[in-house]
């Protein structure tokens, strides 16, 4: 376990998280569009990539909510058929501002951070923060852990829940099973 107190504590976590192989899990209360871009294209690599974020209005969030978002519904275009939209590896879960404080990274089993910075850039690198990093595989499970137990509490609990967006329902809207689309992210991890 390491800490770190001051600017720019995104130097000691954020380019080995957007190197994750496996999984990304994320919970900021902001974030921002160029994180939410790179979230999405992790997961259209086949990584698993959850977020829970807030609702809050600020506007470049909001444009992050929207490339969340837009990332997980199929295109309406008549001309094409919903069976052939790919969607990325990747669920949102929306959550009321007042009751998203927690900020908490974990990736491939192989570091976890917990702090006070958001997944913006002033959080990462202008704002002064501090963060805990753990890769200690006790520990890191531990936070891993930490997140599922945040994600049900979260997206279950009806006052907190904006809106939830599971492989679950990204599977029905297209007519596949969520193993089907355990499939095609397998394909996808292994092309990468």
């Amino acid at each position: 376990m390491r800490t770190y107190a001051g600017r720019g504590v995104g130097a000691y976590f954020a380019n080995d998280l957007f190197t994750a192989s496996e999984y990304i899990y994320v919970v900021s209360r902001w974030i921002s569009p160029d994180h939410a871009n790179r979230l999405v294209a992790k997961a259209k690599e086949g990584v698993e990539v959850k977020v829970l974020t807030s609702d809050d209005n600020e506007r470049n969030h909001q444009q992050a909510l929207r490339i969340l978002t837009e990332a997980l519904r199929p295109p309406r275009l008549i001309m094409l058929r919903r069976s052939s939209w790919q969607p990325p590896n990747m669920e949102l879960g929306v959550i009321r501002e007042e009751y998203l404080h927690v900020k908490m990274y974990v990736w491939d089993d192989k570091m976890a951070v917990v702090g006070s910075a958001n997944f913006t850039h002033r959080g990462l690198w202008d704002n002064i923060e501090h963060i805990v990093v753990f890769d200690d595989p006790r520990e890191v499970e531990m936070i891993k852990n930490d997140f599922h137990t945040l994600w049900h509490l979260y997206t279950e609990h009806k006052e907190a829940a904006r809106e939830v967006i599971t492989l679950e329902d990204i599977a029905k809207k297209i007519g596949k099973t969520v193993r089907d689309l355990a499939s095609l992210f397998s394909r996808l991890r292994s092309k990468s």
